[in-house]
């Protein structure tokens, strides 16, 4: 009976806590949309890391302003070479819409700590998708990175 009044006093006093893992971090609503969102990938070619592949889906983060097409913030680092024109990134194996390349510091910096000066940074729109939209990086060859979201309701 001791145990069962002792589980249930932890119980009651458990439910009443309003923190989450964002609670002791000095973040905005939209700081914490963008972590949660935020994937990253290494590269890898023929066993060797060649660069990293970041995105957040702008949907999930900022559903007022990116609602009329799919939006991604996109971070691509590549050791060897930064030119885009040699890879391809597809929503739903289609083709993006627009891709605009972004400075170092630019709108969605803040939504990631993850910034440095030898990354290209880009925000990518693609035409409406369904529910689970498949993003890919891929080059001539093969797919060097896929990533899976679920858009929010």
């Amino acid at each position: 009976m001791k145990y069962i009044v002792l589980f249930l006093t932890l119980l009651i006093l458990s439910g009443c806590s309003h923190k989450n893992a964002f609670s002791n971090f000095d973040m905005d609503k939209y700081q914490q949309l963008g972590i949660q969102h935020h994937k990253k990938i290494k590269l890898t070619k023929n066993n060797k890391t060649i660069g990293t592949f970041s995105s957040i889906y702008l949907n999930n983060v900022y559903p007022d302003r990116y609602n009329k097409n799919e939006y991604f913030y996109i971070s691509i680092y590549l050791k060897d070479s930064q030119n885009l024109e040699d890879y391809k990134i597809q929503l739903n194996k289609k083709d993006p819409l627009k891709i605009e390349k972004l400075s170092f510091e630019n709108l969605f910096s803040k939504l990631t700590n993850e910034r440095n000066k030898w990354s290209k940074y880009y925000l990518v729109s693609f035409e409406k998708a369904g529910k689970k939209i498949k993003l890919t990086f891929d080059d001539n060859q093969s797919t060097l990175a896929s990533v899976i979201y679920i858009k929010d309701e």
